[in-house]
């Protein structure tokens, strides 16, 4: 069976990639689901006493629950099964690094669509998951 994985981050881009995933599902692709959110790490820059890190650690976790929460809720609107995974660290990295560890065949993701001048001067998550994926990476604005 095929495995695909899709990294949720709450956008709207995001949800079309989950949309796009349950057409293909039920246009009769066999395949099993896995949601992914990843927050960032937080690196202080030198000591910062006005920065509670615990709040903000805890702020991110129920930010990730949140968007598996959405993400989940249309999954199971479509009757489809699935898995769901919340880490921290590098987006891009731990989002290859699941699909790794757990046999995905592809990774569906949005795009934010920021553009040439954007992807050029920030880079995006989804330019660095297809250099760094060794599996197909499909795009969904």
């Amino acid at each position: 069976m095929h495995s695909i994985l899709i990294p949720v981050d709450g956008s709207s881009h995001s949800k079309h990639a989950i949309k796009y995933a349950i057409s293909s599902i039920k246009e009769g692709l066999r395949a099993e689901i896995h949601l992914i959110n990843v927050q960032p790490d937080i690196l202080p820059m030198g000591d910062l006493p006005l920065i509670d890190l615990d709040l903000v650690e805890k702020s991110q976790h129920e930010q990730s629950k949140k968007v598996i929460r959405s993400a989940s809720r249309l999954l199971r609107n479509a009757g489809l099964s699935y898995t769901k995974n919340i880490s921290k660290g590098s987006i891009a990295n731990n989002i290859v690094s699941y699909a790794k560890e757990h046999g995905c065949n592809s990774i569906i993701m949005g795009t934010r669509g920021m553009g040439l001048i954007g992807n050029v001067i920030l880079g995006s998550t989804s330019n660095q998951v297809v250099r760094l994926a060794k599996i197909p990476v499909t795009l969904v604005k």
